[in-house]
């Protein structure tokens, strides 16, 4: 996706949820910043992440970072949405010193140890920050995403997201994540039903549909995959990986009638 303007994001970050209803913002990770507009970029910012807009997110993060270069919270995203600049942006969280809350101190810990490779460290520390705040979804999601794309760790990535379910039941992304664990362990029954949560309390987002489109992909149901697709881009043209895979879908369909 295209960088979008700064209004345009404010715009948008009206439409998604940031955590579950139910949580209270004193349930939630503070973060630390000097300055409150680089706070607000940093949870539009999440927000656009969590619908899957890259784009959105990567201009925020950077918004934020001109106005407070040592935020930490907004470094530590940005280390894990780039490719090329990961290595930077790493050595520049650790070459600054800002005044931390504990729960990011075990983040920052957590991040240094994942990078020399010590695993068992690295979860360990984040599940202190997950005990600070118990309910927010983001801590568990960031133990998630290094378990599954770094550890390579599916049993307890789907440990991981199963209690963020519990923890805070409303919260959408969480049946994404743990739809793709499950089928990556061919549950796919289980990762069907997760799949469907996250189009039942996400209904106007392109993303629930896109991902429902990839199980049926993974199971061969090419039709469905094809219409599910398509509704994802019905409800944002800007997903355009949707109309690729949907293009992929038909073809196989094609193909099979031939």
């Amino acid at each position: 996706m295209m960088l979008r303007s700064f209004a345009l994001v404010l715009v948008i970050s009206n439409l998604f949820i940031l955590a579950c209803e139910k949580t209270e913002p004193k349930e939630l990770m503070p973060v630390s910043t000097s300055s409150d507009l680089a706070r607000e970029l940093y949870e539009t910012a999440i927000i656009a992440l969590d619908s899957y807009k890259y784009g959105i997110a990567w201009d925020n993060f950077q918004q934020a970072l001109k106005e407070d270069p040592d935020f930490f919270m907004a470094n530590f995203w940005m280390y894990f949405v780039s490719s090329n600049e990961a290595k930077k942006i790493a050595e520049r969280i650790f070459q600054s010193d800002p005044p931390l809350n504990e729960a990011e101190k075990q983040i920052k810990t957590a991040l240094k140890y994942l990078l020399e490779g010590q695993d068992e460290k690295t979860v360990a520390h984040l599940q202190k920050a997950i005990e600070l705040y118990p309910y927010d979804p983001q801590l568990y999601k960031i133990l998630y995403m290094i378990q599954l794309q770094f550890m390579n760790d599916s049993e307890g990535s789907i440990k991981t997201i199963e209690k963020a379910i519990n923890a805070c039941p409303d919260f959408p992304m969480a049946y994404n994540l743990l739809g793709y664990a499950l089928m990556d362990q061919d549950k796919y029954d289980q990762a069907e039903k997760a799949f469907d949560q996250y189009i039942r309390l996400a209904p106007n987002q392109a993303n629930p549909y896109d991902s429902k489109g990839d199980y049926f992909m993974e199971i061969k149901e090419y039709e469905k995959a094809y219409e599910s697709y398509m509704e994802a881009v019905g409800i944002d043209s800007s997903f355009t990986m949707s109309k690729k895979k949907a293009e992929k879908a038909k073809l196989i369909l094609q193909e099979e009638i031939r």
